[in-house]
C-alpha cells in the first residue's frame, strides 16, 4: 500500500495571501496575523488584547467573540502561554472586541 505524499498547494485550507500565517487558539482555523487579535500576558499578570502587535512576550491569536468563548471552554489561552497567564477573566477580554 503507497504512502499518501504532501506536495504543495495540495492543501484545502492553504493560505495564499502573503505575509504571516497564524492559527486560531479558539477554533483552529489557519488566517493571516493581520485578520487576528493577539493576546498577551501583561505586565500584572493577566491576559490583554495587544492590538498593536508590539507588547513583548508569548502571543496567542483569536479570530473572533466567539472563538473566544471556545478558547475558554479549552482552556486553550493556559496552554498557549505555557501556564504563565494565572487567572484568566473572560470579561475583560471580551471587552477587547469592543
Amino acid at each position: 500500500m503507497r504512502r499518501a505524499t504532501k506536495r504543495p498547494g495540495t492543501h484545502p485550507t492553504e493560505i495564499t495571501t502573503s505575509g504571516p500565517v497564524r492559527t486560531c487558539v479558539g477554533c483552529g482555523s489557519r488566517k493571516a496575523q493581520a485578520e487576528l487579535t493577539r493576546f498577551v500576558v501583561g505586565p500584572q499578570g493577566g491576559v490583554v488584547a495587544d492590538r498593536r502587535r508590539r507588547l513583548p512576550g508569548r502571543g496567542a491569536y483569536l479570530c473572533g467573540a466567539g472563538c473566544l468563548t471556545a478558547a475558554l471552554k479549552r482552556k486553550a489561552l493556559g496552554r498557549a502561554f505555557r501556564g504563565k497567564a494565572g487567572q484568566v477573566d473572560p470579561s475583560q477580554l471580551g471587552q477587547a472586541w469592543e
